[in-house]
């Protein structure tokens, strides 16, 4: 393996790394923010588990689908 095809795959281990690290990051700002918007909902347990993933999983695919 050439020794700019290492460079380039070292650098990308590196971005991968901080991509996974911003994402846990976001996953805890999301799931916190998620919870203080939900905190009217009268739902408990499986119920609000299930409402808190449908509007994480919702708000995410918005989030992509913007241009």
């Amino acid at each position: 393996m050439s020794k700019i095809k290492q460079l380039e795959m070292s650098k990308m281990k590196q971005l991968d790394e901080i991509a996974q690290g911003f994402a846990d990051h976001m996953k805890e700002i999301i799931e916190d923010s998620v919870h203080w918007a939900m905190s009217e909902v009268l739902l408990g347990g499986e119920d609000y588990y299930n409402a808190k993933q449908y509007v994480i999983n919702t708000a995410l695919n918005k989030l992509l689908q913007e241009k």
